[in-house]
């Protein structure tokens, strides 16, 4: 069926919908006194009304028309063809509890004037989406339901027709080396360019020394700017510009960006990981996986079905109003005593976006303390 025919079917079902439930209006019309009548509102003209019940009756189908538009959904995901009252089914109950959420806030803030509406939240999508969008990525919906009861054990189990969780992360380790020549890197020193939006190639420079360091110094033309993680605490410094230290919210990503063994820690870090989906990356076919621990959000790590190696992680740091994701992309892996290393990474935000590319790595050189200290507070 086409799209054109589909459409005529809704507007004939929507029709027939309120032909069944509005009043005989030829028999009202023979009544004597028609004219100086009280006009009915929708809870007199149909059965069951019990949000738009003050309205004209013929403004009742085009506020469902308007439901359906902003969701992208037919009458039937809340509505039981032809007994429209029922409320057997939980979306229109939920649908009520909406309306009456939006025609409040429209009140106490905006004097009761149409300012947020269905489409304000759900964009054409049952479930509104409360994450922001990073390029064309869009993080699993309701994220948090996915996250395990505070109960929960370690649990590695299988989707239906996807591969073992543990066998992903097994294969992972494989292909970047193996354990026992992960466990013999120390320190990490890696040197290249990174590119700002709008902005000239700049010299970069990024250090790591186990365990869990990490420091990131760019090479301004007016000085070094430097975002460092010490394992505790982090802190940016740029000239010019008073040191701000790592938001709380942002120490569990520091730490997986700083952890030179992450391949072999996946499994003891999380307490649930679960098989999703198969994706596209880039070109690549990606295994989903989704890491979580009670209380925490999730965590998404894409690894290429082919190879096994990392094509991208996905991650978010709690705010009071909701989470802020980072996606970091992996590409160009290339090996250095045995262990296989991202020379090409590219970490955006939904305002923001710097792409690092590496020429040179080397690894378990002399990295200096020192440089993870932080830095005396100014007077």
């Amino acid at each position: 069926m086409n799209l054109n025919v589909k459409r005529v079917c809704a507007l004939l079902i929507a029709a027939a919908a309120a032909l069944v439930l509005w009043p005989e209006v030829s028999s009202l019309r023979a009544q004597s006194g028609e004219a100086a009548a009280k006009p009915k509102t929708t809870q007199q003209a149909f059965k069951n009304i019990q949000v738009l019940k003050d309205l004209p009756p013929g403004q009742l189908i085009p506020a469902m028309q308007f439901i359906t538009a902003s969701l992208g959904v037919e009458c039937d995901f809340c509505h039981v063809r032809g007994a429209f009252e029922k409320d057997d089914k939980p979306n229109k109950l939920t649908a009520r509890k909406m309306m009456q959420m939006m025609i409040i806030l429209n009140q106490e803030n905006f004097d009761s004037r149409r300012e947020v509406t269905c489409y304000s939240c759900h964009r054409g999508a049952s479930k509104p989406v409360s994450i922001p969008m990073i390029g064309d990525t869009v993080a699993l919906e309701a994220l948090e339901d996915f996250a395990p009861p505070a109960t929960a054990t370690p649990a590695l189990a299988p989707a239906g027709g996807l591969p073992n969780s543990a066998d992903v992360l097994d294969k992972y380790l494989a292909a970047v080396g193996g354990a026992a020549a992960i466990e013999k890197i120390s320190s990490r020193v890696g040197t290249g360019t990174v590119t700002f939006p709008a902005g000239p190639a700049l010299p970069v420079q990024i250090s790591w020394k186990a365990p869990g360091k990490q420091i990131t110094t760019v090479h301004l033309p007016s000085g070094d700017s430097n975002t460092v993680w010490n394992g505790n605490a982090g802190w940016v410094s740029a000239p010019g510009s008073p040191v701000h230290e790592t938001n709380e919210a942002d120490f569990e990503g520091a730490r997986l960006d700083a952890d030179l063994q992450l391949p072999l820690h996946l499994k003891r870090l999380f307490s649930d990981i679960k098989v999703i989906d198969v994706e596209k990356v880039r070109d690549h076919d990606a295994v989903l996986l989704l890491a979580s621990n009670p209380g925490q959000p999730g965590l998404e790590l894409f690894f290429d079905n082919q190879s096994g190696l990392l094509l991208r992680q996905l991650r978010f740091s709690k705010s009071p109003l909701g989470l802020n994701p980072t996606r970091t992309d992996y590409d160009d892996y290339k090996d250095f005593d045995g262990v296989k290393v991202p020379m090409h990474m590219t970490i955006a935000r939904p305002r923001t976006k710097l792409d690092i590319q590496l020429d040179k790595v080397s690894q378990n050189v002399a990295v200096d303390d020192g440089m993870f200290e932080a830095p005396a507070p100014k007077p």
